[in-house]
């Protein structure tokens, strides 16, 4: 998709997200590439601001890709059994995952940000046929009313969880299983308590989950069928330092589990 080049108001929420698709820029450099997402490449071109924003980024950007490419595995696989299922992305920014594995057959995509976001967005990425970008916080319950519940759902919540206090993850793992009597899955990642503590002594406010089975103490409902420690995934890390760095990481479970992904039924 090709046009005009759109200026950015950097600030703290659009710095991030450019951020993350300039690491998925330069994977996508890379051959083989981790992810492989073109369409990071034509967002970033488009889009018009000071490029100095992105010094220093990039470095080791493999938690972020392996996460990323975890969550499009999962997914294409519910996908490709639920082909009249609805798929929600929460906190998408300008992830092109919809565009990456596209919809259920018979289904629908609904990604969901907050209004500022969205506004950026509108007419950066395309929007396919089944598809609907949604403004609201995911903090809100309004938003909810404009998701169908008459199908299953795969509900896909990236870099989101770990930012949101515990009460308000319970809140809104409550709000996504009353609201969908289909059932579904939700896939989100999360960092361990001292990871969080680590955070917020740097002024990052996140907040940590030990334990992946602590959303099935929440909500009797929820089930944990999978979880995965990006650490583990050493092996694929292209560059020799950091994958040297990320098995040894990965013999110790304090750091084994600095970031994993955790799958739900519901």
């Amino acid at each position: 998709m090709s046009g005009e080049a759109r200026g950015v108001r950097l600030g703290t929420v659009e710095k991030t997200l450019l951020w993350t698709v300039y690491i998925k820029v330069l994977d996508f450099r890379n051959d083989p590439p981790l992810l492989g997402d073109a369409w990071a490449v034509d967002t970033l071109d488009r889009l018009k601001f000071d490029r100095r924003v992105l010094r220093g980024v990039g470095g080791d950007r493999n938690l972020v890709l392996l996460r990323a490419r975890r969550i499009d595995d999962w997914a294409r696989r519910w996908i490709a059994e639920n082909p009249a299922g609805t798929v929600l992305h929460l906190a998408c920014g300008l992830d092109s995952r919809a565009l990456r594995l596209g919809r259920p057959r018979e289904g629908r995509w609904f990604d969901l940000d907050l209004p500022n976001v969205v506004e950026l967005r509108q007419g950066l990425l395309p929007e396919p046929e089944g598809y609907r970008l949604l403004a609201g916080s995911v903090t809100e319950p309004d938003w909810l009313g404009e998701i169908p519940s008459d199908a299953p759902v795969l509900i896909i919540a990236e870099g989101l969880i770990e930012y949101l206090s515990p009460d308000r993850t319970r809140l809104l793992l409550d709000r996504l299983v009353e609201r969908f009597p289909q059932g579904g899955e939700i896939v989100f990642d999360t960092v361990p308590g001292w990871v969080s503590v680590a955070a917020r002594a740097h002024g990052v406010p996140m907040f940590g989950m030990d334990d992946p089975r602590t959303p099935e103490r929440w909500n009797p409902k929820l089930r944990l069928v999978q979880e995965r420690p990006l650490m583990a995934e050493y092996a694929d890390v292209p560059e020799w330092g950091y994958r040297t760095m990320y098995r040894a990481f990965n013999t110790w479970e304090p750091t084994r589990s600095s970031m994993r992904v955790s799958r739900y039924r519901f």
